[in-house]
């Protein structure tokens, strides 16, 4: 039997698709999230750009979001990469540190 990845998978989606972000919007919606990677491993990778760049509660919410991955069984890790907004290398370093 097959465990891991699509535990993983399963639990990741359903993470995502119930998630609405601060401002009203699905977390799924494809103008927020702009890719998902889970490796065999259990490894969780996510591409995501904020609606609102410049509000303090998007970064709390990516903070929580990243904590909720990481809770789910058959996820080893989860990072998020922050794209598509001014400075995003320091949006993703506040996330995953």
């Amino acid at each position: 039997m097959r465990s891991g990845p699509s535990i993983a998978h399963r639990s990741v989606a359903r993470v995502l698709r119930k998630r609405i972000e601060p401002h009203g919007k699905p977390m799924v919606d494809p103008s927020i999230l702009k890719g998902v990677e889970i490796d065999d491993s259990g490894i969780v990778e996510l591409w995501i750009k904020p609606s609102h760049p410049h509000c303090p509660c998007c970064l709390d919410d990516l903070i929580d979001l990243r904590g909720a991955v990481k809770k789910q069984k058959g996820v080893l890790a989860c990072h998020v990469e922050v794209v598509g907004i001014p400075q995003s290398e320091r949006w993703t370093a506040a996330v995953n540190e």
